[in-house]
């Protein structure tokens, strides 16, 4: 497989299940508005937006698993580290923050969008650092 087979494959995990996020996510919330459920079926309904969120760190997993070029996946494990290093940092900042009653506490489904935009910031990140070196594209 190539890197850019590699690629096209992630894309094509990665867009239907935001996708699927987004339709689950607008049709729980009208639901529990609506119908106000409890129970199993309140369960159910706060649970299925999570899914396809869990498709996208299996997409992401794949990602790293299948792509045949080393240093590709190199940069993409760096990033990855990157933004667990900026989510840690940030709960942690947050939640000692949280404990002295000076924030509210953390809305921790936000932790996969931040990682998200960690990681984002560590591919700019190594992107610069490569322009700086001139070994970037």
């Amino acid at each position: 497989m190539s890197p850019k087979e590699a690629n096209r494959r992630y894309l094509r995990r990665f867009f239907p299940s935001m996708g699927v996020y987004v339709v689950l996510l607008l049709g729980s919330n009208r639901i529990q508005h609506w119908y106000q459920p409890t129970g199993a079926a309140l369960f159910a309904l706060a649970i299925l937006p999570a899914l396809p969120i869990l498709a996208v760190i299996w997409a992401l997993g794949m990602a790293v698993i299948e792509q045949p070029d080393e240093y590709i996946r190199l940069k993409l494990v760096k990033s990855m580290l990157i933004g667990t290093a900026i989510l840690l940092a940030v709960t942690t900042v947050w939640s000692f923050l949280e404990d002295a009653g000076v924030v509210p506490p953390k809305p921790i489904h936000l932790a996969f969008p931040l990682w998200c935009a960690g990681m984002f910031l560590g591919q700019c990140f190594i992107w610069m650092q490569e322009r700086a070196a001139g070994t970037g594209e």
